[in-house]
């Protein structure tokens, strides 16, 4: 899964004061994969998996406003999509 520190150094951020919505946001990422993949995200990420999540992540830090978010992330996702739950 991914770490708080692992979220924080992709968004480059050095400081303490978002961490809590950093969190909030990680665990919006794996909710959202595990809807779109259709299945449980396993403890030990493939990379496509966890790069899909990570732009989710900076994707919503820096878009608060509720803008769709990037294509690739489902491009990165579709491989490991079930075809039904």
């Amino acid at each position: 899964m991914i770490t708080l520190a692992e979220a924080k150094e992709f968004l480059r951020i050095d400081h303490t004061e978002e961490d809590g919505y950093v969190n909030i946001l990680i665990l919006l990422s794996r909710e959202m994969a595990e809807n779109y993949l259709r299945h449980s995200l396993p403890e030990i990420l493939p990379e496509s998996i966890k790069q899909a999540m990570l732009i989710v992540i900076a994707h919503f830090y820096e878009k608060r406003d509720g803008e769709p978010v990037p294509d690739v992330v489902f491009r990165l996702l579709d491989f490991y999509r079930k075809e039904a739950f």
